[in-house]
């Protein structure tokens, strides 16, 4: 090296160092401000107590109104004029009883921040505020809401095995989850349960995930409710019972869920539950992942009966062998979903391991070659499948109908199908991006005296 570069290599240290120093300064210089206005300063919770108070006051109002209702519609003389406008007062208190809410959520993540920059004693304090409750659980439990007070629509085609209602929260279909809970696994859900909202709320939108709205417990029955966004018909599997997706279509939302396997995989959750009724695909090209069974560990969701789409064992061979489930085996879980979505209605064979025979049906060889590295015992990461070719141009690959223009289910021959795939395969563009949220300072001020 000459004695020019060396020069140079010692200024731009020297820089590096200024900058690290001047960094440091304007942090110390901030956090002084702040320690002298909070000093002889005390946290108030009381806007929290008077927002619970108005919840409390809101929901008996709104008790009252549904056993009116209730006792209407057993008279001999109900009018339709009556019950409409009592259906309409129900309405109203709903949403005010989730207004308040959403504002008593406000107040939980201002007092949460104190806690975590300046009062750490603020949850020993006010024991009665629940703030450790609301922290462990992420910002998601709610013991304000209950699901007793929602219009709730039991949905037994959609689930045997556990509670599964349907309602709706401001204009938004919602699904209510019952999980059976006693005092040895409550923590533990609740635990999962906020690991997994933290991821995604991470990047929200942009992590590939479902979002996880509230979580509320059942006064009545040991029951812990999970509130997620409903989205009727658009799980892969319903989708591909009805209108199959294009190859087009297939690699937008796969892409989607490589995300949120990127995400969750980034958290250190294994999801273990990859399939075809917890993938959504949104408007037939954002693909999301969906929540799991929070009761129990990844090794018991990876070889439940679900695990299986059409003829196809989505468990890997690992996990038939015993071995403790991992991202791979997610990995793996996704590469038979994709081989599914791709050979629509072709024939394949099982190979002696259990994993499909990729060379003896029509595909792209670009898509052949990605879930090759799939069903080997090196497999691709997630983070390595968002960087295949596959996917690297995928987002501006036109729809295969006109807007307005119904999607029929597909009648050609099989070659003339792998024909228009791999044509489409070659026009394709890219879109990438984060974003994440802190709590400005600014948001707290009104929680002092």
């Amino acid at each position: 090296m000459s004695a020019y570069s060396k020069v140079v290599h010692k200024v731009r240290q020297e820089q590096n160092l200024i900058t690290v120093i001047q960094n440091r300064y304007l942090a110390s210089v901030e956090f002084k401000k702040q320690a002298e206005e909070w000093l002889n300063k005390s946290p108030n919770i009381e806007n929290l107590l008077s927002i619970k108070k108005n919840v409390k006051s809101v929901k008996a109002h709104l008790r009252w109104k549904l056993a009116e209702k209730n006792n209407l519609e057993e008279s001999d003389d109900c009018s339709e004029l009556e019950m409409t406008r009592i259906k309409e007062e129900i309405a109203a208190l709903r949403n005010g009883v989730l207004q308040e809410i959403y504002k008593e959520r406000e107040e939980y993540e201002k007092l949460s921040f104190l806690v975590q920059k300046w009062f750490p004693e603020l949850p020993l304090l006010y024991p009665e505020a629940g703030i450790l409750s609301y922290m462990s659980s992420g910002g998601l439990l709610s013991h304000s809401l209950e699901r007793d007070l929602l219009d709730a629509e039991p949905m037994k085609e959609l689930s045997t095995k556990r509670p599964l209602v349907c309602s709706e929260i401001q204009d938004q279909k919602v699904l209510l989850k019952g999980y059976s809970v006693d005092v040895s696994s409550e923590g533990k859900v609740i635990e999962r349960v906020a690991k997994y909202h933290r991821a995604w709320n991470q990047q929200k939108e942009k992590s590939g995930l479902l979002q996880l709205l509230f979580l509320l417990f059942c006064k009545s029955d040991p029951l812990v409710y999970l509130m997620v966004p409903y989205y009727p018909g658009a799980s892969l599997r319903a989708l591909q019972a009805d209108t199959p997706l294009t190859l087009q279509e297939a690699l937008k939302v796969m892409k989607g869920v490589a995300q949120g396997l990127q995400t969750l995989h980034g958290a250190n959750i294994v999801h273990g539950s990859l399939h075809g009724n917890n993938i959504f695909a949104l408007n037939r090209k954002q693909g999301i992942v969906g929540d799991f069974d929070f009761t129990k560990p990844e090794e018991q969701r990876a070889v439940a009966s679900t695990m299986v789409v059409g003829s196809l064992s989505l468990v890997s061979p690992e996990l038939k062998m015993g071995q403790p489930a991992s991202p791979a085996s997610d990995m793996y879980a996704y590469g038979c979903l994709l081989f599914w979505l791709c050979i629509q209605n072709q024939e394949f064979g099982i190979k002696e391991d259990g994993t499909p025979e990729v060379d003896v049906v029509g595909m792209d060889d670009k898509v052949k070659s990605l879930l090759q590295n799939l069903f080997c015992c090196n497999r691709l990461t997630a983070e390595q499948v968002l960087a295949d070719d596959c996917f690297l141009l995928v987002d501006v690959i036109p729809d295969s109908s006109q807007p307005g223009e119904e999607h029929m289910p597909h009648k050609e021959h099989d070659s003339e199908k792998m024909d228009k795939k791999e044509d489409a395969i070659k026009i394709n563009s890219e879109e990438n991006g984060i974003d994440t949220t802190l709590v400005d300072k600014e948001l707290v001020h009104d929680v002092f005296d």
